[in-house]
């Protein structure tokens, strides 16, 4: 997958503010950086098994993502 797509997903999660943790669910990230829903979903899985995001939990059966801090 493309270095450039990962890239945005990074800076959208770093300047996201729709929550006071700064978790964004996958939906919220594939609309904010215009990715197709399959191609969000891989990349936001290749970026947490690369340790640069990790899964910030399931509220209501919607799993959220943030920056690794």
């Amino acid at each position: 997958m493309s270095a450039e797509a990962k890239q945005k997903i990074l800076e959208f999660l770093a300047n996201w503010k729709g929550s006071e943790k700064g978790v964004a669910t996958a939906a919220e990230i594939q609309k904010g950086t215009g990715l197709k829903r399959q191609e969000a979903a891989q990349l936001l899985k290749e970026l947490e098994a690369e340790g640069k995001i990790v899964g910030a939990g399931r509220a209501a059966g919607v799993y959220g993502y943030k920056l690794k801090t």
